[in-house]
């Protein structure tokens, strides 16, 4: 392991397997193609797959192989068919770190190289974070400085080292042969998020689709597996697995838009997608599916301005998930990214937003960014203390159009307290206890002014 990917060493620390023979009871577990393969979106999956056991009868230990290195062993369910009877299962990986792999040479004679070409060999008595403790062949004993320490030679490992996350089994009672067993369990390292792409096409329409991108980080390839997503939070009790300190590069592996790969459908209180073909989920991989192809669907475009937002007037595409509007299903969180064609009919990104979990029939307001051409300015004409439970505010918001077209701007004003609207220009409406709305028509190349009074106690 080099320095910089060593876990838990200080300044990093090399270690030199030699001679390294790992041997089973019996013949590794093989795994067997189509495991199915469910992905939350956040660092969770569930495996399940059929594994073959080759057992000798009576009494059996096997070792399986193949796992991924964020396993939940807590979750781990092995259970072999005809009559053998899973008794004991252990969960092994001695090099999954550095500070393992000494913890699992102690006791074992041991090469240490130093800082200036020092030498120290012996038996590995003790290790910790700071230090290794090694006794000479007279029986003297030695501290090494875990920053100092440059190289571990492990001469002669244990015959049953794990260099990789291992499952030992012992089974009882089983007929000698091939057995098939299922092995189901948790893991982190998985996850998936939807990519959502509206293009627009005028004022009034826009183009939807949307992908998925499923991330593999566990370590091990799926292969042919039977891919389902879940969209939702399950609860978990414990803490997620940690992850592993270890580099990590991605290929994307995109797919050309076309028919959707997924078939939606409720589950639970949940929603499933499901890939209508065998997927082969690599190690360190992100791959792109289609949720939803290419569709038209109605948009209304909005303006909004927050009182004294810094960013301005706010534009807005107002979208009702219903098949009227060209949608009508249920919607995964994720990423909502805009284009629009330029003058040259080239599309070109104009903002991104983010989507919640949405049903069908719930409204979308999307949020792409700030307005170039609308400009708002804030001001308070006074603030004055009326009594010791009472204030006057008086505010007055100016807003100007350099667009081409007349536009209607939403001023959304924060009101605490118990307040009293006593003077208006212009109407407004009441969003919530402590929000009032006023829609101001704006024409183009010209100004609107909105002033009001409010009469705030507390």
């Amino acid at each position: 392991m080099s320095r910089s990917n060593a876990a838990g060493l200080a300044l990093g620390l090399t270690f030199v397997l030699a001679t390294v023979a790992v041997a089973a009871a019996r013949p590794s577990a093989a795994a067997a193609a189509g495991p199915a393969v469910t992905v939350y979106t956040r660092d969770l999956g569930y495996v399940r797959e059929t594994r073959t056991l080759e057992l000798a009868g009576g009494r059996d230990t096997v070792r399986l192989s193949d796992l991924p290195e964020r396993l939940d062993f807590s979750s781990v369910r092995l259970v072999p068919g005809g009559a053998a009877r899973l008794t004991r299962l252990a969960y092994r990986w001695d090099v999954a770190s550095g500070d393992a792999f000494l913890e699992n040479a102690v006791g074992r004679r041991v090469s240490v190289s130093s800082r200036g070409d020092r030498m120290t060999e012996g038996t590995l008595v003790a290790s910790d974070g700071s230090w290794l403790v090694v006794r000479a062949d007279d029986g003297s004993l030695s501290t090494l400085a875990r920053g100092a320490v440059e190289a571990v030679r492990l001469a002669t490992p244990a015959a049953r080292l794990s260099l990789r996350p291992t499952l030992e089994a012992v089974l009882e009672e089983g007929r000698r042969g091939s057995v098939a067993a299922e092995l189901s369990y948790l893991t982190g390292g998985l996850s998936w998020s939807a990519e959502h792409t509206v293009v627009r096409r005028g004022e009034r329409e826009a183009t939807w689709s949307a992908t998925v991108t499923v991330e593999n980080s566990t370590g091990r390839d799926y292969v042919d597996a039977t891919l389902k997503l879940v969209a939702g939070e399950p609860r978990r009790d414990q803490a997620r697995p940690m992850p592993r300190m270890r580099a990590m590069a991605m290929d994307a592996v995109m797919q050309v838009a076309g028919a959707p790969d997924l078939a939606e459908e409720s589950f639970s209180d949940y929603h499933l997608y499901t890939l209508g073909r065998p997927a082969t989920l690599r190690g360190r991989e992100q791959q792109s599916f289609t949720m939803i192809e290419p569709r038209t669907v109605k948009v209304t475009p909005r303006y909004v301005y927050r009182g004294g937002d810094a960013r301005g007037v706010m534009s807005q595409m107002v979208i009702v998930d219903s098949k009227e509007s060209g949608l009508g299903l249920p919607l995964p969180a994720g990423r909502v990214r805009f284009y629009e064609t330029d003058p040259a009919g080239a599309p070109q990104f104009t903002g991104e937003s983010s989507i919640q979990h949405t049903p069908e029939g719930e409204k979308l307001e999307l949020e792409m960014g700030a307005a170039f051409d609308l400009k708002a300015e804030r001001r308070d004409l006074f603030n004055r203390r009326i009594s010791d439970r009472e204030r006057e505010v008086s505010v007055e918001i100016k807003l100007r159009d350099h667009k081409p077209t007349d536009v209607v701007i939403l001023v959304r004003e924060s009101v605490g307290g118990d307040t009293e609207i006593t003077q208006k220009t212009h109407e407004f409406t009441r969003l919530d206890a402590n929000t009032i709305e006023f829609a101001i028509p704006v024409v183009a190349g010209r100004e609107a002014v909105l002033s009001y009074t409010a009469r705030v106690r507390y």
